[in-house]
């Protein structure tokens, strides 16, 4: 029988080492004593925590580089990139991309893959397909030591507990357990899977634009509207990991009526496939990189359709800043990698949606890495997964 001062002295020393990881990971590089100061820990104990990450090879400590020097060099602790490269895959409709990252957000290698167009993107077609190339990307990266926790990331509502996708309007599936049937292929790996947008905010949090912010919102506007949260530097998912799925609000009740049943979701307002669907009634087969030449040469639909999507943008922007306070509310998604001058027009509206009291408590920002966001958010998912159990293992 395990008495209670030893299960407390082991959850303390395990949350002690995850404060040590977490501080010299967002520093990069910090001394023994900055490490204590950072944890408020006292430096025998951060010594102790050190000395058994550095022998189980995931710390290393040198004399720090550059800079004028008087005396001896300090010593700075890093984690040792090599020893925690991750893998991570995000599927999206008709195509995969496989990527390896470090813990300082550098994607070492990446593979895109596009599904065969004489095929339909259905999952017995998908999944073999993905497990193949999944599988031999991580056995060409076999010897760089890559941790066996694998992020895999997918637009959609996601289960994570079981690795179901419960629901993706994007790739048009509807409970599928990705994980198992990965988990079948390749029994050596550890699969978690993770919704699109959350997975783009890990990124961005861990190494783009908002970087140590500790609150924030994204907002993904693409062929589906998502929305995720990060408080108090943690993501927040919710009950059943459905915190975010903001393309559903009702904000027109007159409005059209939703795939999901409703009538009037933010969503059949600002998703692309909406919106096509709009402008195609007027010019059949236009496309929207078409719909926004048409909006620059003025044209008076076109204007009118474009503002209005604008309009919403800045309302459900407005909505998140009241309703999460955070530092930062990052865009992101296809709308604006493919249209950029999308991201121009909301830059320029958005204040007028937002309340006086509200408009300098936070800043707008963009999506700073493109698709690779989501390999590298799920390569941050896998990172914490193999620093948590690091922390455990320790007793």
């Amino acid at each position: 029988m395990v008495s209670g001062k030893k299960v407390d002295r082991t959850l303390m020393h395990q949350n002690n080492t995850r404060l040590v990881l977490s501080a010299i990971r967002q520093a990069g590089e910090m001394s023994r004593a900055q490490a204590a100061e950072a944890t408020g820990m006292s430096i025998v104990t951060v010594g102790r925590i050190v000395d058994e990450l550095m022998a189980l090879g995931i710390l290393r400590e040198q004399e720090k580089e550059g800079g004028i020097q008087v005396g001896r060099p300090p010593r700075v602790l890093s984690l040792e990139h090599s020893q925690l490269l991750c893998a991570s895959a995000f599927l999206g409709r008709g195509e995969l991309f496989l990527g390896v990252v470090d813990p300082r957000g550098c994607l070492l290698d990446q593979e895109h893959h596009a599904f065969p167009d004489s095929e339909e993107f259905l999952p017995p077609a998908v999944l073999p397909w993905m497990a193949e190339r999944l599988e031999r990307f991580l056995a060409r990266h076999a010897w760089e030591n890559i941790r066996s926790t694998v992020g895999v990331v997918v637009p959609g509502i996601v289960d994570i507990d079981q690795g179901v996708l419960q629901f993706s309007a994007n790739l048009r599936w509807r409970d599928v357990p990705v994980v198992s049937y990965l988990k079948e292929r390749m029994p050596q790996y550890h699969f978690l899977l993770e919704n699109d947008t959350k997975a783009m905010a890990l990124a961005e949090q861990n190494f783009g634009e908002c970087a140590g912010c500790r609150n924030m919102v994204a907002l993904s506007i693409g062929d589906g509207i998502g929305a995720a949260m990060i408080l108090n530097g943690e993501i927040y998912r919710g009950v059943n990991n459905m915190a975010g799925e903001i393309g559903h609000i009702i904000l027109n009740p007159a409005g059209k009526i939703c795939e999901c049943g409703k009538v009037g979701c933010l969503q059949t307002h600002l998703s692309q496939r909406t919106i096509l669907a709009e402008a195609r009634s007027v010019y059949p087969g236009i496309t929207l990189a078409g719909l926004f030449d048409y909006f620059q040469r003025g044209d008076p639909f076109s204007v009118a359709l474009i503002g209005q999507v604008v309009e919403y943008t800045s309302i459900a922007i407005n909505l998140l800043a009241n309703t999460y306070a955070p530092e930062v509310v990052l865009l992101c998604g296809s709308m604006l990698r493919q249209h950029p001058i999308f991201a121009t027009l909301v830059e320029r509206s958005y204040r007028s949606k937002i309340n006086e009291y509200m408009k300098d408590t936070f800043q707008l920002r963009f999506e700073h890495f493109g698709v690779t966001g989501h390999l590298m958010g799920g390569s941050a998912l896998a990172l914490r997964q193999v620093l948590e159990q690091l922390c455990a293992s320790r007793t």
